[in-house]
Order: structure tokens, then C-alpha cells, then sequence
């Protein structure tokens, strides 16, 4: 996925000032609209929606972090953007603590696929301590933006081969699904979906011979992700989904398929 091309370079404003969450949110909207593509977007109607974005909840995820982000109706391009607080900013972030780098996004209500993509692959990036702290340190827009594409693959446009291969996950425990699902997101032109199941003890259940051995607690979760993705990702999402299962002790409560198909067409919204 390309998306240096959505970076706003337009703004000179790095550093911010903000000292609320309010603030903030409208300290954004005014750099975002010097980018060409929300040249029609007036900078009041931004920071109404990005502040109804975070009414249903909070964008700050957690390690002096934020992502917010919002869509409009009238656009066509995402915006991607930066600003920096020095001394954090209270932003009702996941774990309680103030917010030093906010990455935002402006995004086109019709491209969600995309949109989710480039969430996913933004918190891939700085859910590193280490990128963020350099990320911090950066002096000008450019800069950051520089550094932040070194640190990701954002800028990789090589055409990949046009085979694909289908992943079956299923899955027995809920910590496991969320952190599986989430490294799915973050693959690129991967075609997602999920199956509610049930676990084999649900059906034994009722039949006589088993049901001394089976009880209603056998029902438990179950789910199964379908991924189909390009060839050339399958190996690399195969052995991190691995080391999700051994770091959580799941073995028992996860298996895995994957082939390769003859055949694809169509995509899924995600």
C-alpha cells in the first residue's frame, strides 16, 4: 500500500500547543485542511467530525499514542497527518496516560477497506517503542514522514504476482482471535472473513452416548477466520500467527489451514 502520496506536507505545524483534548482536535483540523485534498472542507465541519469520532470512543490507544481519525462525504483522498505535544495531552487514551504523538487520518467515506488498511499498518508501526520514540525526536513535518516510511513498508509499490492462497484459523480462545484478526488487518490486499462456530462438544452434547462425558460448557467460543491473501504473504502471516499461539499457550485451542486456490474473484468489505 502507497499512501506517502496522502502525507500533508502542506502544513508547517508539527508541534502543538494544546493543552485539552478539545484543543487538540481542532489544532488538527486546522492543519489538515491545508492539504490539496480537503481544499473544499472547511476546518469547523472537520473538527465536528472528528470529535464525534472520538465520542464513540477514545482514538488514543495507549503508550502516549493516538490515531485520530475520522470520514467525510465529499472527498476523495485520505489526508494523513501529524502533530506532536511535548508534554502530553490528556486524551482519554486506553491505559490512562497522556498522549504525546497524534498521527491523524482524513479518510473518504467510500473507501473503508483502504481506510481500516492504513489504521492497521500505522499501529503496526508505532506500537514500537523504539520507532515512536525516534518519531518523536523528528524537528519538521518532512521529517517525521521521512523516518516514519523507513520504519514501514508504506512506500513499497512493486506489483506482486497474481496468486493467492487461503488461510483457515480456527480458533478456540477470544485473546487469541482479537490478536490474530488484528495481524490479518494488517496485510495487504487481504480479503477477511469471520464464521461463528461451534465447538463439536455443542452436538455430542445431546447425543446419549456422549453426554456423560460432554456438559454445557463444551458450547465455549469458536470461530473461524478466512483469509485469502497473495502467495507472497501466506509464509510471513503463517509464522506470526504461530508465535501469537505459543506466547498465549494455545496450541490446544487453535488450528490452521492453508492452500493454495485455482480460482479467486471478488473482493469482501470489510
Amino acid at each position: 500500500m502507497n499512501i506517502e502520496k496522502y502525507f500533508n506536507l502542506q502544513t508547517q505545524a508539527l508541534k502543538t500547543d494544546s493543552t485539552s483534548k478539545d484543543e487538540l482536535l481542532k489544532a488538527i483540523a486546522e492543519a489538515a485542511v491545508e492539504s490539496p485534498n480537503l481544499k473544499d472542507i472547511d476546518s469547523k465541519d472537520l473538527y465536528k467530525q472528528l470529535k464525534a469520532r472520538e465520542a464513540v470512543g477514545s482514538t488514543g490507544f495507549g503508550d502516549e499514542i493516538a490515531i485520530p481519525h475520522c470520514t467525510m462525504n465529499n472527498i476523495d483522498d485520505f489526508v494523513i497527518g501529524v502533530l506532536i505535544s511535548e508534554n502530553g495531552i490528556n486524551f482519554n487514551a486506553l491505559d490512562g496516560k497522556p498522549v504525546k504523538l497524534f498521527v491523524y487520518i482524513i479518510a473518504p467515506s467510500t473507501k473503508r477497506n483502504e481506510h481500516i488498511r492504513i489504521l492497521s499498518e500505522l499501529a503496526k508501526v508505532l506500537k514500537n517503542h523504539s520507532n515512536v520514540n525516534t518519531l518523536l525526536k523528528q524537528d519538521n513535518v518532512k521529517n517525521f514522514f521521512n523516518q516514519l516510511s523507513e520504519f514501514s513498508n508504506l512506500e513499497n509499490t512493486e506489483a506482486l504476482p497474481q496468486e493467492f492462497s487461503q488461510v483457515s484459523i480456527h480458533i478456540q480462545d477470544s485473546k487469541v482471535f482479537d490478536s490474530v484478526l488484528e495481524l490479518l488487518a494488517e496485510v495487504k490486499e487481504a480479503h477477511i472473513t469471520v464464521l461463528e462456530g461451534s465447538n463439536v462438544g455443542k452436538y455430542l452434547y445431546s447425543l446419549p452416548l456422549f453426554s456423560h462425558f460432554m456438559n454445557d460448557e463444551h458450547r465455549g467460543f469458536h470461530r473461524i477466520i478466512i483469509a485469502v491473501i497473495n502467495t507472497v504473504y501466506v509464509n510471513d502471516s503463517l509464522r506470526k500467527i504461530k508465535t501469537i499461539i505459543k506466547d498465549q499457550k494455545c496450541e490446544l485451542k487453535v488450528m490452521i489451514t492453508s492452500h493454495p486456490l485455482n480460482f479467486f474473484f471478488g473482493a469482501l468489505d470489510i
